[in-house]
């Protein structure tokens, strides 16, 4: 018998491992915690431990969901404490009261595993476990056919996690006798629908118009609660996380998260939710984190995620919403993070996001279907998100990329572009000052215009790679001083202009895969910028004395990779150094400086072009005025010395003859 005992704490060891890496395989492996075993008080079907609370998969999932760049509160989850965890492996109907009772009384975490045959049923009430008034964690991970009876409720709990686990609520569970909808203290409407309202827009908007919502009296909601016997939390005051998925949790209502206001981080993902019921979540009105992933919801309204005025991430991953308006969103004022991807969004209307003015990163795009690209008159489709920092637009289409697009996105520090994108105009990122990241890649881009990127100072990183381009413009790059890192590989570029090495930063400029036609214009071409790739950042320190790190940076670092050598097409694909070296003989390379005047940066192209025109054309009148001064010069030094000596001879005669006349004189006075 004891064997079978240890077989099976092997067994539940082992099962737990690989449920941990099935719930989470986004997430990196953590190091293993000191694990203690206690052997006095715990049933043979379990394992009981003393594990570190951030090794749960609830603690783990929580902490992956709010690791985000925009959120400065990501490690609050983060506790170091050890607690007593147990993780039991169920089977029967009939063992699950002898189990609970068998349990320890101090117990602080319960991990429930139902692993039986594909016919058996597994039933558990949540009042056989009242009796752990101290548990603050609970997981029931079920095979499709665990039901979790929810006939009282557990204040005590904080974490919940339910997986393929049937939620029903007992008939003699106590529901809130006063409950009121709260759709009559709720005063927000969308401009459109508030007539003559000042924040109507000032060219009217026509919006397609919205179904009608249908809000059920009391009476009638009950009525239903009694025929579906849907869950309810009400009495779970301390519930902090609930994250319920794949538990065919279909329909919402707004009783059954009802009271849970100290709740912060709700999941619903993999339910089959297809609509959301207006004010479903405002029972709990303090919500951090909210993911519907992986659902079928096809619509959005604004009344469904009404009151969550603390919201800070937003999961709709994985949906089939196929349209953004005003009417979508209620006011979410602290939202930092909203993912949409994997919806086959089609089109965004303007003001789809005037309600979410402190958003600092939106993630849009889906293979079903384009996103079309375009700006309304004057306003844009992202132009109230003042405070965005990062941008990620997966599959848009637009013929060409103009003004106007990304208009308001003044904070934006990185924008990632895929699909399909012809041309990118003049002016295209105006006012995009703090921008540092911009991708491009992927997008079919055939022409660029010599002012695209005017006015983006402070970019670090341009990614063009994998487009259809056949030259980059002069003075593209004249505006970027700080770029770091140029990927032009996958093109059809032949030749780059002179002045493309002469950025003061350029550390990696990818240009392979390119059909590149190789003559002496290449020879200030550099390997140590075209054979290097970035890699991850690195820590550095400065220590003191005692090598202890007192100031601490992440830096980039830079791998060399000789598979990423240019290569020439007029020379049956060698190195293009090798060409210049051997085939070509150039000679040492052409160092060019970059220019000293700043006076020309900021201005389109075609204007630094027409100043040089101007410069030379001034520079050659006054060579001309010059050489002219200097013929003048000449002649008037030829005439005066002509002058001169007619002077000398015109004196050297009246010297003579007034010589002459004293000697004559002289000779009549001595007669």
């Amino acid at each position: 018998m004891l064997s079978v005992s240890r077989l099976i704490k092997v067994l539940i060891v082992l099962l737990l491992c690989c449920q941990l890496q099935s719930a989470l395989p986004q997430l990196d492996q953590q190091p293993e915690a000191t694990v203690e075993l206690d052997v006095l008080s715990c049933p043979s079907s379990c394992v009981c431990q003393y594990a570190a609370f951030n090794e749960l998969p609830i603690a783990r999932w929580v902490n992956h969901m709010t690791n985000t760049d925009a959120s400065d509160d990501a490690s609050d989850f983060l506790l170091a404490t050890h607690i007593k965890l147990a993780t039991c492996l169920l089977q029967e109907e009939g063992e699950t009261q002898t189990l609970f009772s068998a349990l320890p009384i101090d117990l602080q975490a319960l991990i429930l595993l139902h692993t039986g045959s594909p016919g058996s049923q597994l039933t558990v009430n949540t009042s056989s476990l009242r009796a752990l008034n101290q548990l603050s964690t609970l997981e029931i991970r079920g095979s499709g056919t665990t039901t979790l009876n929810i006939d009282e409720p557990l204040e005590f709990l904080q974490h919940a996690n339910f997986e393929q686990v049937r939620l029903q609520a007992s008939e003699r569970l106590q529901r809130p006798q006063h409950s009121k909808l709260p759709s009559d203290n709720y005063e927000y409407k969308p401009p459109s629908d508030m007539a003559g309202n000042e924040a109507t827009p000032k060219y009217q908007l026509k919006f397609e118009p919205e179904a009608a919502v249908e809000i059920m009296s009391y009476a009638q909601y009950v009525e239903r609660l009694k025929q579906t016997r849907m869950p309810s939390f009400w009495g779970w005051s301390q519930l902090e996380v609930l994250r319920i998925h794949n538990c065919q949790l279909s329909e919402l209502h707004w009783q059954m998260f009802d009271g849970l206001t100290q709740l912060h981080h709700l999941s619903l993902e993999r339910n089959g939710i297809e609509e959301l019921q207006p004010f479903a979540f405002s029972g709990a009105p303090h919500l951090k984190s909210l993911s519907l992933a992986h659902n079928t919801v096809a619509r959005l309204y604004y009344l469904g995620l009404a009151g969550l005025l603390e919201l800070e991430t937003l999961n709709l991953a994985d949906n089939h919403l196929e349209r953004l308006s005003e009417s979508s969103f209620p006011p979410l004022p602290r939202l930092l993070k909203a993912d949409l991807r994997e919806n086959p969004i089609m089109y965004i209307l303007p003001a789809t996001f005037w309600v979410m003015n402190d958003t600092r990163e939106l993630l849009l795009g889906s293979k079903l279907a384009a996103l079309e690209l375009r700006s309304w008159n004057s306003y844009g489709q992202f132009d109230s998100l003042h405070k965005l920092r990062k941008l990620s637009l997966g599959n848009v289409t637009t013929a060409s990329l103009e003004q106007g697009v990304f208009k308001g996105l003044y904070a934006l520090e990185q924008l990632t572009l895929r699909g399909n994108i012809s041309s990118v105009q003049f002016d295209a990122f105006a006012g995009m000052e703090q921008l540092r990241e911009l991708d491009l890649s992927h997008c079919g881009i055939v022409e660029l215009s010599m002012d695209a990127l005017l006015g983006l100072k402070c970019l670090e990183q341009l990614n063009l790679a994998h487009n259809n381009l056949t030259h980059v413009p002069n003075g593209l790059l004249d505006d970027q001083l700080r770029l770091e890192v140029v990927q032009l590989q996958g093109n059809q570029l032949r030749t780059l202009p002179t002045s493309f090495f002469q950025q003061p930063r350029l550390r990696v400029a990818r240009l392979d895969q390119n059909p590149w036609q190789c003559d002496c214009d290449m020879s200030n071409w550099l390997p140590r910028l075209t054979n290097v790739m970035r890699g991850p950042s690195v820590e550095r320190c400065v220590r003191d004395i005692n090598g202890e790190p007192m100031l601490c940076r992440h830096v980039a670092s830079y791998e060399t990779d000789k598979k990423l050598v240019p290569r020439c097409a007029n020379y049956n694909g060698r190195s293009v150094y090798y060409v210049l070296r051997r085939q070509l003989h150039c000679g040492a390379p052409l160092m060019l400086a970059p220019s000293r005047g700043h006076s020309t940066r900021g201005l389109p192209h075609w204007r630094k072009l027409e100043l040089h025109q101007q410069q030379q054309h001034k520079l050659g009148s006054k060579k001309k005025q010059h050489s002219h001064k200097k013929q003048r010069k000449s002649h008037l030094a030829q005439r005066n010395n002509l002058e001169h000596i007619l002077k000398e001879q015109q004196q050297k005669q009246q010297n003579e003859a007034t010589s002459a006349q004293s000697d004559g004189q002289k000779m009549s006075n001595e007669i």
